[in-house]
């Protein structure tokens, strides 16, 4: 008899330690309308001798949220080896419908080399998938991966996104972070 309540008391033991592990996905997240509206644009055309020319735009764009009430403003930044100036304006503002996204998985895995308990890099990817259901009844399946390496003795990082609607690559982004000498 004591070998069984030993037996069933390990057991539980180890169900609760599996369970405090795992991070519970939230069951929906809300995606509330949005309002996209530029406001300034400005173009900058740089010409050294010897060189192409650098032409710099700069915009800014009001996002408008929680019907009017919160507003935040993205300073936007381009450059290219044009040199004239674009004829094409600011775009109209566009209204973008919310919605709901739901989880339907995510795989997390950190990776730490150590060498004589220094950390000399670590490495962190994210998998993650979910269903977002527009206020119109559409269906779209978004999918995101996330590579994010740091060397943290030489103060470096770098990270890749890249997020997928319906299977499609809408995004790929690549981050690299160097930290600058103190002066």
């Amino acid at each position: 008899m004591k070998m069984t309540a030993k037996q069933v008391s390990l057991s539980l033991l180890v169900l609760a330690s599996t369970a405090t592990m795992a991070k519970p996905m939230p069951n929906s997240i809300v995606v509330d309308d949005k309002a996209v509206v530029p406001v300034v644009k400005t173009q900058v055309i740089r010409r050294v001798e010897g060189q192409a020319p650098v032409r710099t735009v700069e915009a800014t764009v009001f996002e408008v949220t929680n019907q009017g009430k919160d507003i935040v403003a993205r300073e936007l930044v381009s450059q290219d080896n044009e040199a004239t100036f674009s004829d094409k304006g600011l775009s109209v503002p566009v209204l973008k419908q919310g919605g709901v996204i739901v989880p339907t998985s995510k795989i997390e895995v950190i990776q730490t080399l150590k060498q004589d308990e220094q950390v000399l890099s670590q490495k962190k990817v994210i998998d993650a998938a979910g269903v977002e259901i527009k206020k119109d009844g559409e269906v779209v399946k978004r999918q995101l991966l996330l590579d994010q390496q740091s060397h943290p003795e030489a103060n470096e990082k770098m990270s890749h996104a890249v997020v997928s609607e319906n299977g499609t690559v809408t995004k790929d982004i690549v981050v690299f972070d160097e930290a600058q000498p103190a002066e």
